[in-house]
């Protein structure tokens, strides 16, 4: 008896496990059956999404802005209708709530972007067997973005075209930043140790885009701490812009640059000194550099040569120069072809730009915009090195300093851009190739594109203003220090953005 009750038992218990398993194994064929069917019906209606985006594609050049679900399907402006009528015809199911259209996206790399389109469709999907663990529908949701972008362009005040630097565009201090372009910074943050920071805001600066996008995008993410402000759209892990003069060609290098002279007395008289009383190293000295016996350049070494005031002219300065001591500098129009070494300035001293050998005028820039200037000539200072001689750092500007230079006009396809500095596509220094230093006495100028597409440029602001057009470079730092960097973009290049079909 008790033997036939255990075995009664027991084919009890394996009929109740036989049934949970089968019940649990009924449950995974089921989820497997309902995930796959929502996945084939996310592919369906990717590939209508990704019809709609190109469909309205054709139209989104120009077009209004437009963030909202579908009107009624054939109404609307021609992207968002053809958008949403050919959405429609390849799922007729879909109604107009369950479209949306954002000329230009709202979100992703292409945030903002003119002549660009971006199509989501969210739907629910009724589930076949998941209903027994109370699902009853899969919510699908896809985003496709086309654009059209033959010949758009955008306009930008600094951009940093470093791919991985950490904090490629870094503002920091207490001064106020003002940029009449948006900020670009190509920069993922990859860099170790970065966290993936491309575009830095910290401590107690101010930092105000002007443009009408008003826009700061990075490819990596924003950082926006500390007292001070940030004001500008921020379109973090965005796409990076080209760089617009990556075709600049460089110029050639020039013969040695002719003998300085000097102005003499007050008022002043322009004479030619002798060749002794120039310093050594320096044009027209008895003891000239050559680009094969390069030295650099030193005006203002010692109680001799403080105060003396010198007109310079374009052409090769091999082992570049040295600036100090309270002399004044005027540079006459052209070409400064700095043959390794660099420039330096420093100690009280002026270097203006002017318009020829007999002026002593820097340019006059208007108070309202735009800041229109008149005189003050214009110069290409080219940073490069020679076999002899290698390259280095330029350092512009600083306390007491009097800083004025105006862009040259430089060949550039089939127009002219206005270039004040160019550095070698070849150099790339350790530590800062460009630093730009504020006055704390006055305000300082270095009109037109600033471009350096492998070195670092940092700008340090001082107690004044500081002005400048454009820069372009390997990465851009700014440190306000109680002063105002002003980024005018009053001349300078845009990127154009070719992109055609789906991006996204």
């Amino acid at each position: 008896m008790s033997s036939t009750t255990d075995r009664s038992g027991l084919q009890g218990q394996v009929l109740v496990l036989f049934a949970g398993a089968l019940v649990a194994v009924f449950l995974v064929a089921a989820l497997a059956f309902d995930v796959g069917s929502m996945l084939l019906e996310r592919r369906t209606e990717q590939n209508v999404a990704d019809a709609a985006a190109l469909a309205g594609a054709r139209y989104v050049q120009g077009a209004a802005n437009f963030s909202s679900t579908c009107p009624a399907f054939g109404t609307g402006t021609a992207p968002v209708s053809a958008a949403c009528l050919v959405a429609h015809r390849n799922n007729p199911s879909l109604l107009p709530a369950d479209i949306t259209v954002n000329i230009p996206p709202i979100d992703g790399n292409y945030r903002g972007v003119p002549a660009v389109i971006q199509v989501r469709i969210k739907t629910n999907h009724s589930s076949i067997f998941a209903g027994v663990i109370g699902r009853l529908a899969w919510p699908v949701g896809v985003n496709s973005v086309a654009a059209d972008q033959h010949g758009v362009t955008y306009g930008f005040g600094m951009l940093a075209l470093d791919p991985t630097a950490c904090k490629a565009i870094q503002i920091s201090g207490t001064g106020v930043v003002t940029s009449a372009g948006n900020v670009q910074a190509n920069s993922d943050g990859s860099e170790a140790g970065c966290g993936g920071i491309g575009f830095s805001r910290s401590g107690g600066g101010v930092l105000t885009v002007t443009a009408d996008a008003a826009t700061c995008r990075s490819a990596g993410s924003i950082q926006d701490t500390g007292a001070g402000s940030m004001t500008c759209a921020k379109a973090p892990n965005s796409f990076a812009l080209p760089d617009p003069l990556r075709n600049l060609p460089a110029p050639p290098q020039p013969a040695l640059a002719p003998a300085m002279k000097e102005w003499v007395g007050s008022p002043g008289t322009l004479t030619v000194p002798l060749a002794s009383s120039i310093p050594a190293s320096c044009p027209g000295a008895t003891l000239a550099p050559s680009a094969t016996s390069p030295q650099t350049c030193v005006l203002g070494n010692g109680n001799p040569q403080k105060n003396r005031v010198w007109v310079m002219y374009p052409g090769l300065y091999p082992a570049g120069l040295d600036i100090r001591g309270g002399v004044t500098v005027y540079l006459t129009p052209g070409l400064y072809w700095i043959g390794g070494g660099g420039i330096r300035m420093s100690n009280d001293i002026t270097i203006v730009s002017v318009d020829d050998e007999n002026d002593r005028t820097k340019a006059t820039c208007a108070a309202t915009v735009p800041h229109t200037c008149t005189g003050g000539g214009g110069v290409l200072i080219y940073n490069s090195k020679l076999p002899a001689s290698a390259a280095g750092p330029i350092d512009l500007g600083g306390s007491g300093v009097t800083l004025s230079l105006m862009p040259m006009s430089y060949a550039f396809g089939a127009t002219n851009i206005n270039l004040v500095l160019f550095q070698d596509r070849t150099v790339a220094l350790a530590g800062d190739d460009i630093t730009l230093n504020g006055s704390s006495s006055q305000a300082a100028d270095v009109r037109g594109i600033i471009y350096a597409p492998q070195g670092d440029v940092k700008v340090n602001g001082s107690a004044s203003v500081f002005s400048m057009d454009q820069v372009i470079a390997n990465t851009f730092k700014i440190n306000g220090s109680g002063g105002t960097v002003n980024v005018l973009r009053e001349t300078g290049v845009d990127a154009k953005i070719e992109a055609v079909g789906l991006v996204e």
